[in-house]
């Protein structure tokens, strides 16, 4: 086969943070080529920089075995290369054949019915069922993302780029967007399919590149690996078993501050919401909630925090005790950016008989709160009556973290709270966590780091499309089922995954390697 795609030594940091490093794969013409990984693994940013929407910090890109320099979308575009986002771009005002005329130099001087025609021409000649007069507003999303595919094909696209196509489709238009590459494939083209969803994966690829942090650990033949493989692969042997860095807790029993029953809650990020969602959390208990992005952490967090209406029922405990809550949106949630650092860690305060003389708010006594929260925390600012939008997103997160814990709380949501931090305030943030639940505090942790939840849970729900897809005891036996559920896939207890040295070392590297390569 011919290699039509080579990525090779693909780096790419954005400050610190390292999205691609040292990231290779290529892609034959005629084959489906599936990016795999969890959340936040680099795949969309290494798809990026083929499409000409990133340019990268190193590395090298060839094109049917020439070297390649893409400046913009358009460069990649002359090369044959389009990309369907995760989020579509059509404009739901106008209809199918007028979203193919924008930037189309195919329509300049034609009349909008001889436009219509070509549409439906050039469908029918590709295989589409396109409704090239209907209103974009009007079609499904399925519809719509077969719109988005046919717009690249229409342009003269031949390497087609899909970022998580399947996250917003039925069963049934997953497998028919499967057919259409399948034969946009058949005729010497190339497709890269982004997804963490293992099954899709078999389903349509043929070989497989996993991503785990920002690092390529496996390229294999797609019939050559097994879908726990795979999920293993994706997720890894956790470092935490391994070097013994569980942290410590003395074991705290008691009684149970927070029950679930039955819940359901409309979508909020998970295309499906949730539907009958059952925990409970105990006294000194740290609950662990992981799964991939918009798996439905999202919804039980909105349920519990009182942010959106639910079916079922939620059971607190002692319903006016102190609660804390760390949200995975800082800047947008977690602070009132037009305040000081000060004001912001004094949020909580203002209803405290103990920063109050009668109806007046003591400032002094706000003021000397949070010097010594400032203090405590380490945070980093030349002055409490700084603007907190001048502080680090570290710093952000620490002002967060000090006000919500301050108060010595009886229950607290973390939602990804070390996400995108250095090692010292990971490290602090986690430590924070372990001992309020040390003390008797209620713990849910919601976070895709799943090294994250090893180290401080002492249970674990995965969440996958909506539903609990299992509760898990924190154990490295665990590990290769609770890897599977998150990209659900049931592993039976007792059940063993076939292991080879290649795959075992793929899931430890801390480097590219090849399990299978062609």
């Amino acid at each position: 086969m011919t290699v039509r795609v080579r990525l090779n030594a693909i780096e790419k940091r954005y400050g610190p943070v390292v999205a691609n490093d040292g990231v290779s794969c290529e892609a034959d013409a005629g084959e489906i080529h599936a990016i795999l990984g969890e959340n936040g693994a680099g795949k969309t940013t290494l798809m990026r920089i083929l499409a000409g929407l990133e340019r990268p910090d190193s590395g090298a890109i060839e094109i049917d075995g020439k070297a390649t320099t893409f400046r913009n979308p358009k460069d990649a575009m002359r090369a044959g290369i389009g990309m369907v986002h995760q989020h579509l771009s059509l404009i739901p005002a106008l209809t199918v054949a007028e979203n193919l005329a924008l930037g189309s130099q195919d329509y300049s001087g034609r009349n909008p019915t001889a436009w219509v025609r070509i549409v439906r021409e050039r469908a029918n000649a590709l295989g589409f069922d396109i409704r090239a007069e209907a209103p974009v507003w009007q079609l499904s999303m399925g519809e719509r993302q077969r719109v988005e595919v046919f717009r690249l094909l229409f342009h003269g696209a031949r390497i087609l780029v899909l970022d998580e196509p399947t996250s917003i489709l039925s069963p049934l238009e997953a497998e028919q967007l499967f057919s259409q590459l399948r034969q946009f494939a058949s005729r010497g083209n190339t497709v890269f399919l982004v997804t963490h969803k293992v099954k899709h994966a078999k389903a349509v690829a043929d070989r497989v590149t996993v991503l785990r942090r920002g690092r390529s650990v496996a390229t294999a033949d797609i019939h050559g690996v097994s879908e726990s493989e795979l999920a293993e692969l994706m997720v890894g042997k956790s470092g935490v078993f391994q070097n013994g860095a569980r942290i410590p807790r003395s074991e705290v029993a008691g009684g149970v501050l927070l029950r679930l029953e039955n819940v359901g809650v409309k979508s909020i990020a998970c295309p499906s919401g949730v539907n009958d969602v059952s925990l409970q959390v105990r006294e000194g208990d740290v609950l662990g909630i992981a799964g991939v992005s918009s798996s439905g952490q999202d919804e039980i967090v909105a349920a519990i925090t009182g942010t959106a209406p639910h079916s079922g029922t939620i059971t607190w405990s002692q319903p006016d005790a102190p609660r804390a809550f760390i949200p995975s949106d800082r800047t947008g949630v977690g602070v009132a950016l037009s305040l000081s650092v000060k004001d912001n860690l004094s949020l909580r305060n203002y209803g405290r008989t103990e920063f109050r003389s009668g109806p007046i708010l003591n400032t002094k006594r706000l003021g000397d709160a949070a010097r010594e929260l400032i203090a405590q925390y380490a945070i980093q600012t030349d002055t409490p009556d700084a603007p907190i939008a001048t502080l680090s997103g570290g710093n952000i997160q620490k002002v967060i973290l000090a006000r919500e814990l301050s108060r010595e709380p009886q229950m607290i949501i973390a939602e990804n709270p070390t996400a995108g931090l250095d090692l010292a305030t990971t490290i602090l943030i986690q430590k924070e966590l372990s001992k309020h639940a040390a003390r008797g505090a209620g713990v849910i942790l919601v976070s895709e780091d799943l090294d994250e939840l090893l180290a401080l849970c002492d249970r674990i729900i995965v969440m996958h499309d909506g539903h609990v897809a299992g509760t898990f005891a924190v154990s490295e036996d665990e590990l290769p089922r609770i890897a599977a559920a998150m990209t659900g896939i049931t592993i039976p207890h007792g059940a063993r995954q076939m292991e080879t040295s290649e795959n075992r070392s793929a899931a430890r590297a801390t480097s590219g390697a090849h399990v299978v390569s062609r």
